[in-house]
């Protein structure tokens, strides 16, 4: 099924990849520029005595070879920055499609004010009478609990992240596996959390396959005048003056490069520009 892509989802996709080579180019510079400190390999001198015009040099005042140790664990600590970033961005975007469903139907989403990481799926299953993939939602709720440790417990494994891997369903460990080409840890109480590349790769494709499931199961769950209100509120802004002809054009264009999938009739369009109004 194709994706409607409304405003709040592009922009999700667009951060997601942002996100993801902001982490790839930090990651490849950090060992680019390990490669290249091999050629000062022996030398006693500080970072700054040998490369002096490096804007900050001196806040990275280690020699060679330290240095050298600390840019080769970059991964570990740019998974650290980047996992709850891509979980943070998800978590948003989920928030914003329960926000859809209670208007569409208010008091659908039940409790839609205690939305957490830990239930905000369960929540949208409920809503939108749909059941996302099980391996995808056991996943997430154990990279979730990866990341409080880092969190809350300074990536310090507690009891309850213990006993999750340890329930956590075969099927559901082979996809980890499949997708990040690394077994999930089996982490005990009091083990330290990696958050690294593998984790970094299998959390984007996690929350892009949910992602991807909570918007079809938006579909045909929201009422076309939904639909067409987000069309009429990307139509206004930025507004774009025209003639009514243009105007026409120009809505149906939206509706039709990004809202496809839902087929919104010209009336509904219509109707919409009605409500929302023109600037």
């Amino acid at each position: 099924m194709a994706e409607v892509k409304y405003k709040r989802y592009r922009d999700y996709l667009r951060q997601r990849v942002a996100t993801n080579d902001t982490m790839m180019g930090l990651l490849a510079g950090s060992k680019l520029a390990s490669q290249t400190l091999t050629l000062t390999a022996g030398s006693r001198l500080r970072l700054k005595d040998i490369f002096p015009e490096v804007p900050h040099i001196e806040r990275f005042n280690l020699t060679t070879e330290k240095a050298r140790v600390v840019l080769n664990d970059a991964e570990n600590l740019l998974g650290v920055l980047a996992v709850p970033q891509i979980m943070a961005l998800h978590e948003d975007l989920m928030t914003g499609m329960l926000g859809l469903l209670e208007l569409n139907s208010p008091g659908s989403t039940k409790s839609k004010d205690n939305v957490t990481a830990s239930n905000l799926h369960e929540k949208f299953e409920a809503a939108a009478n749909m059941t996302f993939t099980a391996a995808s939602l056991q996943l997430f709720h154990l990279i979730r609990l990866a990341r409080n440790e880092h969190i809350h417990n300074g990536g310090v494994v507690r009891q309850r992240f213990a006993t999750a891997i340890a329930a956590c369903s075969a099927t559901s460990l082979r996809v980890w596996e499949d997708v990040t080409g690394e077994p999930f840890p089996a982490y005990r109480t009091g083990d330290r959390v990696k958050l690294g590349l593998p984790e970094l790769i299998g959390t984007l494709a996690l929350t892009k396959r949910l992602a991807t499931e909570a918007n079809e199961g938006l579909q045909p769950v929201l009422s076309a005048s939904i639909w067409a209100d987000l069309v009429a509120e990307e139509w206004k802004d930025p507004w774009v003056p025209g003639n009514p002809g243009q105007q026409d054009k120009r809505i149906q264009g939206i509706a039709r490069k990004y809202y496809g999938a839902v087929n919104i009739k010209a009336a509904e369009l219509a109707d919409a520009r009605k409500r929302i109004g023109n600037p």
